[in-house]
């Protein structure tokens, strides 16, 4: 059928183009302009396909069965923590936070800070959990959001937008690392 469709797409191309245009167009030239199209999108799947591989990849290094570090709170109802010389929060797998801030943005919350890959790798795109709770310690929002390239040994400032929550809603809140 692909065939079928591919012939007849090329037939009415060489028929349509020379009425429209005032020239001639010869079956070969369509030809090799729709050979270059499916190598085009032929190499398009192909990626799209080795995105799907990485993401199921890390999915099942994220199922339920791997053990994963504790998870670090930060609240400002408990006293103060330790905190390293550098002012940096314990994320897990070699990661570390700090200068979050919850800046009002409409109905919506603006989430900012400073991430430090202090691990062994290089990450395209290192995803974290925010678990935010409010009032009776009750789970309001948990979002997962993603720092892209943070290679070793490097501090990056981010940002995300948490939809759908005040700033008065956030008691205290929970980050960990989803690598």
């Amino acid at each position: 059928m692909k065939i079928v469709k591919r012939e007849f797409f090329i037939g009415l191309v060489v028929f349509l183009v020379p009425v429209f245009l005032g020239t001639t167009l010869s079956a070969q030239d369509v030809s090799d302009k729709l050979n270059m199209l499916e190598i085009v999108i032929s190499n398009l799947i192909a990626r799209v396909e080795a995105l799907e591989k990485r993401v199921n990849v890390l999915e099942k290094n994220l199922s339920p069965g791997i053990s994963k570090a504790p998870k670090k709170e930060i609240t400002g109802k408990e006293p103060a923590k330790a905190v390293p010389k550098d002012g940096f929060e314990d994320l897990g797998n070699g990661f570390f936070i700090r200068n979050v801030r919850f800046n009002p943005f409409g109905d919506n919350v603006l989430f900012t800070g400073e991430v430090a890959n202090r691990s062994e790798k290089n990450y395209r795109f290192a995803k974290f959990i925010l678990e935010i709770y409010g009032d009776h310690d009750i789970l309001v929002k948990k979002e997962e959001f993603t720092i892209p390239d943070l290679p070793k040994e490097s501090i990056k400032s981010f940002e995300a937008m948490l939809i759908g929550v005040e700033s008065g809603m956030i008691g205290r809140y929970v980050i960990h690392s989803a690598n």
